[in-house]
């Protein structure tokens, strides 16, 4: 069995078609504006292929991207190649990095946290948050919500089929534990042949309550939470929650 996104990296793409990128780096372009921050410098935290730096980068940030994959940030490289603008990449674990100081503004995005499954990483990560933004920062995270765990990820599968590519996705939630394991079963075809690579993946539901203490205690001040990107208020049947956060 693979380490996680070792095999998903090169389609994850493809089977994220469906997510409006631009929308997203909009999103955060209305956030900056909305609350009268100055950015020049981000920091993108668990960047994964670039969907979203590079657009950023595009609109004339600075923009450093951090993630643990290797496969990944190779991909996000090509982008910005692809795309004609300089970014910044570096393979590391988002509870631990060190990408120096004095950044704008911090994003994450796409449950990036929901993957430190031990609630010390989450405070750790924060923290080095904090130190590497200026004065009046930005930091704006997203997370799945309980309600997703419980009704929509659960115990479901999903499956994902294309012409060289078959896709099996199984979920198992732990309801006591708050923990969702993902086993991903990849058919790839080369030639005439398939041949069958298995990787392991998990998750962690955090109560959003929780979320908003850690944030105070590494000393942000939570300005609000939104459930998408028009600024929709969090509800009980939301599915992801975007903490806006000011330094």
């Amino acid at each position: 069995m693979t380490e996680q996104y070792q095999t998903l990296a090169a389609y994850y793409d493809r089977i994220m078609a469906d997510i409006d990128y631009p929308a997203w780096a909009d999103f955060y372009r209305t956030c900056f504006d909305k609350y009268d921050c100055t950015v020049r410098r981000i920091l993108d935290l668990a960047c994964g292929t670039g969907s979203i730096t590079v657009p950023l980068a595009c609109a004339g940030y600075d923009v450093t991207g951090l993630d643990l994959s290797a496969e990944m940030l190779t991909l996000a490289e090509e982008k910005a190649e692809r795309a004609h603008v300089r970014i910044r990449l570096s393979e590391q674990n988002i509870a631990l990095f060190d990408a120096g100081r004095g950044y704008d503004a911090a994003i994450c995005s796409f449950d990036g946290y929901n993957y430190l499954t031990k609630a010390s990483d989450v405070t750790s990560s924060f923290a080095r948050v904090y130190e590497s933004l200026n004065d009046g920062g930005l930091f704006i995270f997203d997370v799945s919500t309980p309600y997703k765990y419980e009704n929509i990820l659960s115990d479901n599968a999903y499956v994902y089929e294309y012409d060289d590519l078959f896709l099996s996705w199984q979920n198992y939630f732990n309801r006591k534990s708050g923990l969702c394991d993902f086993y991903l079963t990849f058919f790839l075809k080369n030639g005439a042949v398939w041949h069958r690579v298995d990787e392991y993946q998990r998750q962690r539901r955090y109560p959003l309550p929780r979320l908003r203490k850690m944030a105070e205690a590494a000393g942000f001040t939570v300005l609000e939470t939104v459930s998408d990107l028009n600024f929709a208020p969090v509800d009980k049947t939301s599915e992801r929650a975007f903490f806006l956060c000011k330094k």
